[in-house]
């Protein structure tokens, strides 16, 4: 008897000793704060963006999201660093064409790929336009710009080499059968200082940018680079309807996680992400900033990126871009 009370006894402990390890082995994700790595600096579009989704995004998961801002060569930097993270959804990115797709096809140094991550929520898309300068002489259409390309050397101006901007001048310039000569500069306020100055002819560059100046006079867009008219700038044309068709050219971003990180902590996530693309504070904000809520969902996202991979890839290549 006293054995057999002994031997309850030990059971009875050891149950509750089991049990008090149960919060810590089952605890429901999130358990601690989460991570939102951003490759641009604080106060950048990309950081204000990020913060504003954390705010909203913490207040759906019940637990703190903050923002780290790792900057460095291009965004590989902060890439690479999620890529070594545990795949535990307590590490996030956010990031978005440039540096996902654009910048690996450019720099042998970035050692990832759209294959390292996991989609954790479409955020947005940034649209671009065709720009002049505001002035008499500046072309009116799409189709004076590409005659008077025609006629005389001309150059355009872009925020860097491998840009977006660079990029889809020269995507630009290959519809029209044209060249320019490119102009890079550091940034997009210093390229359409001189696009206002009539230091160069031309830019491509986004709305987020160019509006601004465009609001203010000093620039003219001719056409935007993306699939229908847009709502802030409805009498200026897509490509397409100037003539010159093709796939949209975009920035689209998003919110990824290492590969491996388990489904159901990553569509908890996303669902978080989705409450904070509804916050009307948000929405307003990114109205603001001339950038649209990507509304699809994972599977249509990393679909169209897969899509663009090749494509971006092939075009670094054939214009023989190389890293700084």
């Amino acid at each position: 008897m006293k054995f057999a009370a002994s031997r309850g006894a030990l059971t009875a402990i050891g149950c509750a000793l089991s049990l008090s390890f149960v919060p810590a082995v089952a605890a429901e994700f999130p358990a601690k704060p989460v991570t939102l790595v951003v490759p641009q600096g604080p106060g950048s579009g990309s950081d204000v963006t990020a913060r504003l989704l954390a705010t909203h995004m913490g207040s759906a998961l019940g637990q703190t999201v903050v923002v780290d801002n790792r900057t460095g060569a291009g965004g590989i930097i902060a890439h690479q660093s999620v890529t070594r993270s545990p795949s535990d959804g307590y590490t996030l990115l956010f990031t978005s064409t440039a540096q996902l797709l654009v910048v690996p096809a450019i720099n042998p140094a970035a050692r990832y790929s759209l294959d390292d991550f996991v989609p954790v929520a479409p955020v947005l898309r940034a649209s671009f336009a065709v720009l002049v300068a505001n002035t008499p002489g500046a072309p009116k259409t799409v189709k004076e710009l590409v005659d008077m390309l025609r006629v005389k050397p001309s150059a355009f101006a872009s925020a860097g080499v491998g840009t977006m901007t660079h990029l889809g001048s020269e995507i630009f310039l290959r519809r029209a059968g044209v060249t320019a000569t490119h102009v890079p500069y550091r940034g997009s306020g210093a390229a359409l200082t001189d696009l206002m100055g009539g230091q160069v002819l031309f830019a491509t560059d986004s709305l987020t940018a160019s509006m601004p100046h465009i609001r203010s006079g000093k620039l003219r867009a001719l056409a935007v680079t993306v699939d229908k008219r847009e709502p802030s700038l409805p009498e200026v044309p897509t490509l397409a309807e100037a003539g010159l068709p093709g796939e949209p050219i975009s920035v689209i971003g998003g919110i990824f996680a290492p590969k491996g990180t388990p489904r159901d902590v990553a569509e908890k996530l996303g669902k978080a992400a989705e409450v904070a693309l509804r916050n009307p504070d948000l929405v307003a904000r990114f109205a603001a900033s001339e950038t649209d809520v990507l509304r699809i969902g994972n599977a249509e996202f990393i679909g169209q990126l897969r899509k663009e991979t090749p494509f971006w890839t092939n075009l670094v290549r054939q214009l023989d871009i190389k890293p700084e």
